[in-house]
Protein backbone atom coordinates (compact mmCIF):
# COMPACT_ATOMS: atom_id res chain seq x y z
CA UNK A 1 0.00 0.00 0.00
CA UNK A 2 2.38 2.45 1.00
CA UNK A 3 4.73 1.85 -1.97
CA UNK A 4 1.90 2.09 -4.35
CA UNK A 5 1.24 5.42 -2.71
CA UNK A 6 5.37 6.63 -3.11
CA UNK A 7 5.40 5.73 -6.24
CA UNK A 8 2.45 7.85 -7.56
CA UNK A 9 3.69 10.48 -5.94
CA UNK A 10 7.00 10.42 -7.59
CA UNK A 11 5.98 9.47 -10.81
CA UNK A 12 3.95 12.75 -10.91
CA UNK A 13 7.12 14.64 -10.71
CA UNK A 14 9.06 13.18 -13.94
CA UNK A 15 10.21 15.61 -16.50
CA UNK A 16 11.01 13.74 -19.30
CA UNK A 17 10.95 10.58 -20.57
CA UNK A 18 14.52 10.04 -19.58
CA UNK A 19 13.66 10.28 -16.01
CA UNK A 20 11.25 7.10 -14.26
CA UNK A 21 9.70 7.47 -11.30
CA UNK A 22 11.84 6.60 -8.27
CA UNK A 23 10.86 3.40 -7.03
CA UNK A 24 9.69 2.65 -3.63
CA UNK A 25 13.00 0.60 -2.60
CA UNK A 26 15.04 3.66 -2.41
CA UNK A 27 12.61 5.64 -1.06
CA UNK A 28 13.01 3.13 1.83
CA UNK A 29 16.52 2.74 2.00
CA UNK A 30 16.78 6.84 1.70
CA UNK A 31 14.80 6.79 5.35
CA UNK A 32 16.81 4.00 6.65
CA UNK A 33 20.53 5.36 5.66
CA UNK A 34 18.88 9.18 6.82
CA UNK A 35 17.71 7.96 9.98
CA UNK A 36 21.35 6.07 10.45
CA UNK A 37 23.53 8.86 8.85
CA UNK A 38 22.05 11.32 11.21
CA UNK A 39 23.18 9.92 14.14
CA UNK A 40 26.91 9.79 12.83
CA UNK A 41 26.40 13.30 11.25
CA UNK A 42 25.52 14.45 14.49
CA UNK A 43 29.54 13.41 16.40
CA UNK A 44 30.61 16.09 13.42
CA UNK A 45 28.24 19.04 13.49
CA UNK A 46 28.07 19.00 16.80
CA UNK A 47 25.10 19.62 19.37
CA UNK A 48 22.81 22.23 18.54
CA UNK A 49 20.28 21.24 20.51
CA UNK A 50 16.67 18.95 20.30
CA UNK A 51 17.26 20.54 16.34
CA UNK A 52 20.80 18.11 16.29
CA UNK A 53 19.00 15.21 14.92
CA UNK A 54 16.16 16.33 13.02
CA UNK A 55 17.82 18.84 10.95
CA UNK A 56 20.71 16.24 9.92
CA UNK A 57 18.27 13.51 8.60
CA UNK A 58 16.37 16.27 7.25
CA UNK A 59 19.59 17.36 5.12
CA UNK A 60 20.54 13.26 4.60
CA UNK A 61 17.22 12.72 3.26
CA UNK A 62 17.11 15.45 1.10
CA UNK A 63 20.48 14.45 -0.48
CA UNK A 64 19.41 11.23 -1.04
CA UNK A 65 16.25 11.78 -2.34
CA UNK A 66 17.36 14.44 -4.87
CA UNK A 67 20.40 11.90 -6.10
CA UNK A 68 17.94 9.28 -6.18
CA UNK A 69 15.60 11.37 -8.89
CA UNK A 70 18.63 12.78 -10.32
CA UNK A 71 21.22 9.59 -10.89
CA UNK A 72 17.50 7.44 -11.49
CA UNK A 73 18.23 6.88 -15.06
CA UNK A 74 22.45 5.78 -14.66
CA UNK A 75 22.98 2.28 -15.22
CA UNK A 76 25.75 0.72 -12.94
CA UNK A 77 26.69 -3.34 -13.60
CA UNK A 78 25.21 -3.75 -10.04
CA UNK A 79 22.27 -5.19 -8.82
CA UNK A 80 19.41 -2.21 -9.87
CA UNK A 81 17.02 -2.98 -7.30
CA UNK A 82 19.04 -2.62 -3.87
CA UNK A 83 22.41 -2.40 -4.82
CA UNK A 84 22.50 0.91 -7.12
CA UNK A 85 19.81 2.75 -4.60
CA UNK A 86 22.10 2.16 -1.74
CA UNK A 87 25.03 3.26 -4.09
CA UNK A 88 23.54 6.52 -4.94
CA UNK A 89 21.79 6.87 -1.51
CA UNK A 90 25.02 7.37 -0.41
CA UNK A 91 26.33 9.56 -2.56
CA UNK A 92 23.56 11.95 -1.75
CA UNK A 93 24.44 11.58 1.93
CA UNK A 94 27.90 12.48 1.28
CA UNK A 95 27.10 15.54 -0.82
CA UNK A 96 24.58 16.83 2.01
CA UNK A 97 26.78 16.08 5.03
CA UNK A 98 29.77 17.70 3.38
CA UNK A 99 27.15 20.95 3.05
CA UNK A 100 26.03 20.63 6.61
CA UNK A 101 29.55 19.97 8.15
CA UNK A 102 30.27 23.29 6.09
CA UNK A 103 27.26 25.33 6.84
CA UNK A 104 27.52 24.52 10.79
CA UNK A 105 31.11 24.88 10.50
CA UNK A 106 30.81 28.64 9.68
CA UNK A 107 27.61 29.53 11.20
CA UNK A 108 30.25 29.10 13.96
CA UNK A 109 33.08 31.26 12.63
CA UNK A 110 30.71 33.84 12.46
CA UNK A 111 28.85 33.57 15.94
Amino acid sequence: MMENLVFSISSLFSLSPEFTAASANSFELSVFFSALGAFILGKFTGNMGGLTLPLNFSALFIGTTIANYLLNGLNLNIDREIQQPMFVSMVGMIVASIVMIWWLQSDRARG
